[in-house]
């Protein structure tokens, strides 16, 4: 079942002022992937809709005439394209002021420019050591330059093994 044009035609120009007012992204499994470059570029618009179809998508005639752009959240199968609409806006609402608890928040977080757009390095929680599993000394040491250093190289490593689909070791 695909979601028909007729839907689309039946106010026509209201469909073709909407469209001049903001961007409209259909979700297709062939649209451009949703990645971090992406995802800044969508926050930095002013207005944005998201058309998700269910089961087999869109009447490709919606996607040619009323959306502005294609994007696909991977290449694997949903059974509707509501849980990628969900990906997108969570994606897009983070980057925008105020929608975090810090300004900070995300500056350093994975595919970063902080971080070289790697992924970002474990985290560790108290206690120090459990069930014989330790924190790593240098996360102890209190040394914020060698903290750095170490978040940094994790980081690279992780990003390393991504590229090569593996998991690294933390």
């Amino acid at each position: 079942m695909a979601i028909d044009i007729d839907v689309f035609t039946l106010f026509p120009e209201w469909f073709e002022w909407f469209r001049t007012q903001r961007r409209v992204i259909a979700l297709t499994p062939g649209g451009r992937t949703l990645d971090e470059a992406y995802v800044e570029e969508l926050a930095a618009e002013p207005a944005l809709t998201v058309l998700c179809g269910r089961y087999e998508g869109f009447d490709e005639r919606i996607v040619q005439h009323f959306a502005s752009d294609t994007l696909s959240v991977g290449r694997y199968v949903l059974s509707g394209g509501e849980l990628a609409s969900m990906v997108v806006m969570d994606a897009v609402l983070r980057k925008l002021p105020g929608s975090l608890g810090h300004a900070d928040s995300a500056l350093e977080e994975s595919f970063s420019a902080a971080l070289e757009g790697q992924p970002e390095y474990p985290h560790y929680t108290r206690p120090a050591e459990y069930r014989g599993w330790p924190v790593p000394d240098v996360l102890l040491s209190g040394h914020h330059a060698e903290i750095g250093n170490w978040r940094r190289a994790r980081s690279q490593e992780l990003g390393a093994a991504e590229t090569r689909d593996e998991p690294a070791s933390p």
